[in-house]
């Protein structure tokens, strides 16, 4: 009788086990929040001539990919995420692996979110004002624009893309850093000092640093007041 009991009781277990394994994929077609659930893929589309917004609160995902004009608000969670076509996907928080950007799609990574690396390629666009993130990797003629948060590791840029950098004090250096290929420093918009190190050669040549609005007024306020004395 025993050993029935305990047979019925690994039974349920392992069913209670089954039940929390991954959902091999998920592919939305309208707005949907996500709070939690383990999901190997989910893919999410546009059902014209409306767009989906997903907005993902918890939960877990091995890979969220966007297409069409779809919108993806990561407020918290795990995920490597990516946006192809014309998508967006808006992260202020939780915790991402790998963040992706390509064919003219859009990232906003901003407040607490936490990322590994992000990536662009193939025109991939990319606002970063807050949240942290080790690394950046563009390629062919992406634009990141760097207002604010903090990247920890390095900078590496190729091809034709662009970083623009935002704050005043800021300097960048063809030389030095801890891969010998130069470094960026200074204050930004939107957070406070930062040192990053360039990562490849040609990296130095993609950086563009712009001083912020308050800077370019008080050269010109300096400029008006020299001229009228």
């Amino acid at each position: 009788m025993k050993a029935k009991l305990f047979t019925i009781l690994a039974v349920i277990v392992l069913l209670g086990a089954a039940n929390v394994q991954a959902i091999p994929s998920w592919d939305i077609y309208s707005d949907t929040d996500i709070y939690s659930g383990f999901y190997d893929f989910i893919n999410i589309y546009d059902t014209p001539p409306d767009h989906t917004t997903v907005n993902m609160y918890g939960g877990s995902s091995d890979y969220i990919t966007t297409y069409d004009e779809s919108t993806l608000n990561f407020y918290g969670g795990n995920a490597d995420v990516q946006a192809f076509e014309s998508s967006n996907i808006n992260i202020v928080g939780g915790s991402i692996g790998i963040v992706r950007s390509s064919n003219n799609s859009v990232i906003s990574f901003s407040g607490e979110a936490d990322s590994e690396s992000i990536r662009l390629q193939h025109v991939g666009i990319c606002s970063i004002t807050g949240g942290t993130t080790e690394n950046i990797i563009t390629t062919d003629s992406s634009i990141i624009d760097w207002k604010g948060g903090n990247i920890t590791s390095y900078i590496s840029a190729y091809d034709s893309s662009t970083v623009n950098i935002y704050g005043h004090d800021l300097f960048k250096s063809p030389s030095g850093g801890s891969y010998g290929y130069g470094y960026v420093s200074g204050f930004l918009t939107y957070g406070g000092d930062f040192f990053v190190d360039l990562y490849n050669i040609d990296a130095y040549s993609h950086i563009n640093l712009i001083p912020e609005p308050a800077t370019i007024l008080l050269f010109g306020l300096s400029g008006f007041l020299l001229a009228r004395t």
